[in-house]
């Protein structure tokens, strides 16, 4: 009885073993270091709850970083100043209310919001790898 139980078990993990691997995400020019997206032009890797606070003239107080999966990431931006919009393009989805602006991105996604770009370069290890760009 214990044979008919073990031998679908370890079938079953062989196969969810050997699905096709996720790519890795591209090493970031700043690593980890979120405090490098001070001046708006940054390209770091940044876990669940991660802030970069970014510079006045890009119109975008921070970005948090709201949740991360296998395949994209929860980004929040803060706007500051009167002027709010925000854009996606790629694979994206986002919403606004007030200053926040809420996007979910996917591999090669792109967030604009007042006067900065973020693209999701990849995502691994419970981090996504992002570039921040002033506009």
């Amino acid at each position: 009885m214990h044979r008919r139980v073990w031998v679908p078990l370890v079938a079953l993990l062989l196969v969810a073993g050997c699905g096709p691997d996720a790519p890795e995400p591209p090493k970031p020019a700043d690593g980890t270091d979120l405090a490098a997206c001070a001046d708006g032009l940054c390209e770091v890797s940044a876990p669940v709850g991660a802030k970069m606070a970014l510079p006045e003239r890009t119109n975008v107080e921070s970005v948090h970083v709201q949740s991360v999966d296998a395949e994209s990431v929860v980004l929040i931006a803060r706007g500051i100043g009167k002027r709010q919009g925000g854009s996606c393009s790629g694979r994206c989805e986002a919403s606004g209310a007030g200053k926040d602006f809420k996007a979910r991105l996917w591999a090669g996604g792109e967030l604009t919001y007042n006067d900065l770009s973020i693209k999701l370069l990849g995502v691994g290890d419970r981090a996504a790898v992002l570039k921040f760009t002033p506009q």
